[in-house]
């Protein structure tokens, strides 16, 4: 595997009832990694066993594996406990990333060099079912909709295009989960979305890559009629959080032009009224669509421009790699 220029590689793999799979999940990571970190969130089988028998095997040659306890408080909060317990062994965050591979097996080691490559000009790298070659003909139909839905509006929330933002499989630099206290305010399903708003808030830089849909026999704990009205909540509260924020106080890394603020001031509000009254006169909504496509133009720019700020060295490189990779 080759690995990024300037890591050392964590695995933080939280698991909770998965006595199924946790065992092959664990034998898969590949032997270059030097720590894996397991999460027993929870389980009332014998995951927490077999995780600490396997591990017993993987310490040839790993410098760090350890099995922690999770408390069942949510996938969120176990991989921030794997963060944690990360932070705690190790001198300086800046040297290390981790990825997150969950215990069901649903993330397939062989696509880790790709998630990891672009994390020498990227500090956030996620994975994206539905842009790799074998497509998602295994994913359930219910989620690719939820999925797509959440992809939209995760989108218009953080000014960023995401293909597939609630995909688990991330490689993140250690340093800048370090230095971001709110992404501890959501800690359940759903995490994903929350960190893309918080890394949007910041300009941390993001990228995609392909990654292959794995699913078999696997429960999830989702509950879709539950699940999405809460996350489209908290991504549109998002979205109104970052807009107050840069366009209305003008707050954040830079002054946002005084054209661009107009615009998207007129165009969102625009929009939200078109929203609110449509059920009096339906025949609004036809004017919220071309709204929304102008202030997703303005954002996206404003976006990028904060983005390149935060690092200017690392935004020419990004430019550099994306034209490398077909980007």
């Amino acid at each position: 595997m080759s690995r990024c220029r300037i890591m050392n590689l964590a695995v933080i793999m939280p698991a909770r009832d998965e006595e199924a799979h946790i065992r092959t999940s664990i034998l898969s990571i590949p032997d270059e990694v030097q720590a894996i970190i397991v999460i027993d969130d929870g389980s009332v089988d014998e995951t927490a066993s077999i995780a600490r028998d396997v591990l017993e095997v993987r310490r040839v040659g790993c410098e760090y594996v350890t099995l922690v306890e999770g408390g069942g408080l949510g996938v969120g909060a176990a991989i921030l406990r794997g963060v944690d317990e990360l932070l705690s062994q190790i001198n300086n965050p800046s040297d290390w990333a981790f990825i997150v591979m969950a215990g069901d097996g649903q993330m397939d080691p062989s696509d880790l060099p790709t998630l990891i490559a672009p994390l020498d000009v990227y500090e956030h790298v996620k994975g994206n079912r539905f842009h790799h070659s074998s497509g998602l003909n295994n994913m359930p139909i219910v989620r690719r909709w939820a999925s797509r839905l959440l992809s939209v509006l995760t989108s218009l929330a953080t000014g960023w295009k995401w293909g597939d933002p609630q995909c688990g499989y991330t490689a993140t630099r250690l340093s800048t989960i370090d230095e971001m206290p709110e992404i501890r305010d959501w800690i359940g399903y759903g995490y994903p979305n929350w960190w893309a708003l918080k890394m949007a808030h910041r300009s941390i830089s993001v990228t995609e890559v392909p990654v292959r849909s794995v699913y078999s026999n696997e429960i999830s704990g989702i509950r879709i009629r539950n699940f999405l009205p809460n996350v489209s909540w908290m991504l549109l509260r998002g979205l109104w959080s970052r807009g107050w924020s840069w366009y209305i106080l003008g707050r954040g890394s830079r002054k946002v032009p005084l054209f661009a603020r107009m615009v998207l001031i007129i165009t969102w509000f625009s929009a939200i009224l078109s929203l609110l009254l449509s059920p009096v006169k339906p025949t609004l909504l036809i004017t919220t669509l071309p709204l929304l496509v102008i202030s997703r133009f303005v954002d996206f720019r404003e976006q990028k421009s904060r983005t390149s700020l935060r690092d200017s060295g690392r935004g020419s490189n990004q430019r550099v790699f994306d034209k490398q990779h077909g980007r």
